[in-house]
């Protein structure tokens, strides 16, 4: 097991998907250290259209603004998504981005899924991945992350930009009731909607911020990409956020799909790194395999999930999409967009919020 293991580590270091650390991890009893990539890696705009790039410039500005302050001391990255989602995987490399400008160190990490109770100095700074899973939406992983904070009543507490939505507006109540413990909990979100429902019942302190996928670094994003062809993409979900109604692209030459990955359709390095962490998760007793996991996900399945989401995007000329970060994805690789809401605003409340101005991205307001 352990040589095919390095068989395949070497394979994909040698591939264009991935690049192996320089630095060495880490590991502690209490949380897990892993290097924070090269800081002289910046966010780069300079191939955008002139419009777009000031857009984004402003956006990020936004982010710098709300998020930097917070982080006033080392700190953990938890909720990290340790799954098939292109989207949060997004989030995550432009939360990765963002904290290069911050003076502090990233002592600890953990995925969505497997949150410890750790020993933390009081001090010490927990960040919470953003996305849109506050709420009664996407349950598990909100109560995951509720079950933890409440651990930490002394900490700050950042809860990076999420979109909220609740179809039982009771149980926002009794959530309202459990963080209103944490004193020191700041809830960051991402669209006008969301920041007055906070507003409205929760009292802890809210911000409205935009999306960390805007963070991410787009002359990274533009190396994954290939050439247009002369087609159509409408990529659209197929869970719970879905609409009801798809309006019909006029014309032909349109593929329908959703992400590739979510069709299960796995490039070969993703394939081989999806194997390589469920073996590992197999053999991971008593968390001793953690550290390894997380590395593998964070230097490895991260990018390959990235560059295959962009070279899936950066195919087509013109996208309408469903889907929140196609939208902001295809902004960054200079996309026209058409976007259609999802099942409850949340698509359209980020749309209004910081790209209505944008002439490449549209809104089919039916």
């Amino acid at each position: 097991m352990r040589s095919w293991l390095i068989v395949m580590f070497l394979f994909l270091a040698r591939s264009n998907y991935v690049k192996l650390p320089s630095e060495n991890w880490t590991s502690a009893k209490t949380s897990l250290l892993l290097p924070l990539e090269d800081s002289s890696r910046c966010c780069n705009i300079q191939t955008m259209p002139k419009g777009n790039k000031e857009i984004l410039s402003q956006l990020r500005e936004k982010i710098e603004e709300a998020i930097l302050p917070l982080i006033t001391s080392d700190y953990v990255f938890w909720g990290l998504p340790y799954y098939d989602n292109p989207g949060d995987t997004l989030i995550w490399e432009g939360g990765l981005n963002l904290f290069r400008k911050c003076k502090f160190k990233c002592v600890g990490t953990c995925g969505w899924n497997n949150y410890r109770h750790v020993p933390l100095k009081k001090d010490t700074v927990i960040l919470i991945i953003g996305g849109g899973f506050f709420g009664d939406v996407w349950r598990k992983a909100w109560d995951n992350v509720m079950d933890t904070i409440t651990l930490y009543p002394d900490n700050p507490i950042v809860i990076l930009p999420q979109s909220i939505h609740y179809n039982d507006t009771r149980i926002a109540t009794e959530d309202a009731s459990r963080l209103s413990v944490l004193k020191h909990l700041t809830i960051c979100t991402r669209d006008s909607s969301s920041f007055q429902f906070a507003r409205d019942y929760f009292q802890n302190q809210i911000l409205l911020c935009p999306d960390l996928a805007f963070y991410c670094d787009v002359a990274k994003l533009l190396r994954y990409s290939i050439p247009e062809k002369e087609r159509i993409l409408f990529l659209k979900r197929n869970d719970k956020e879905q609409p009801a109604i798809i309006p019909d692209v006029k014309g032909g030459n349109v593929d329908y799909r959703d992400w590739p990955i979510m069709e299960g359709k796995f490039s070969f390095p993703d394939r081989v790194l999806s194997r390589i962490i469920h073996d590992l998760t197999r053999m991971n007793v008593n968390h001793k395999l953690d550290c390894v996991i997380a590395a593998i996900y964070k230097h490895f399945k991260k990018n390959v999930t990235i560059k295959d989401a962009v070279g899936f995007i950066s195919a087509y000329r013109i996208v309408y999409t469903t889907r929140l970060h196609v939208m902001i994805l295809s902004f960054l690789l200079n996309k026209e967009i058409y976007i259609v809401d999802n099942s409850y605003g949340k698509v359209s409340g980020c749309y209004k919020a910081w790209l209505s101005d944008c002439k490449t991205v549209h809104l089919i307001d039916e």
